[in-house]
Order: structure tokens, then C-alpha cells, then sequence
């Protein structure tokens, strides 16, 4: 990949322009990834920062475009619809 199109591509998709950009970005916001791990299409793979610690991932993986890995479920807006208010959480970070 050429200079140049290294520079647009950073510009265009910041944090997630590459598998490498894309992993310290997350291990900055506490997301626990193991070592040779890679993300083939990084701009196209969602993973939800709003509970880093519940997040972590192995050595060797490889994970390809259109993944997403969330933190929470629909469950609690079942639940808050038939019962209410409902409070509760994953807990808080370790």
C-alpha cells in the first residue's frame, strides 16, 4: 500500500484504519487482546467499548469484516418491558 493512500486511509478511518491502529485503540480503552491477534477489515467490525472488562480476546485470533461483539443484550429491554424499571449492570471495572 502506498504512502499516500496509507495517509487517506488514516484520515478516513482514524483508530480504525488497520488491523494494528485498531487494536492499540482498544487496549487503550481496556480491552484485554492477546498477542498475533488480527482484524481483516477493522472499518467494518464493531466492538462495544462500554464495558471494556467484559471484553477480552485470545491469542492467534483472527477476526473478519462484519463481526460485532457486544457487551450487553436485549434481555434487559424484555425484561424492563414486562416488569418495569429494572436496575442492574455487568458491575463496575475492575
Amino acid at each position: 500500500m502506498s504512502t499516500i493512500k496509507k495517509i487517506l486511509r488514516k484520515m478516513i478511518f482514524q483508530e480504525k484504519a488497520d488491523s494494528e491502529s485498531y487494536i492499540k485503540y482498544l487496549r487503550q480503552k481496556g480491552i484485554k487482546i492477546g498477542e498475533r491477534t488480527k482484524f481483516f477489515a477493522p472499518n467494518m467490525t464493531h466492538i462495544d467499548e462500554t464495558r471494556p472488562w467484559l471484553v477480552e480476546i485470545g491469542d492467534d485470533v483472527q477476526i473478519t469484516a462484519g463481526v460485532t461483539i457486544l457487551t450487553h443484550g436485549y434481555d434487559w429491554a424484555v425484561l424492563k418491558k414486562v416488569y418495569g424499571e429494572i436496575l442492574g449492570s455487568s458491575g463496575g471495572s475492575k
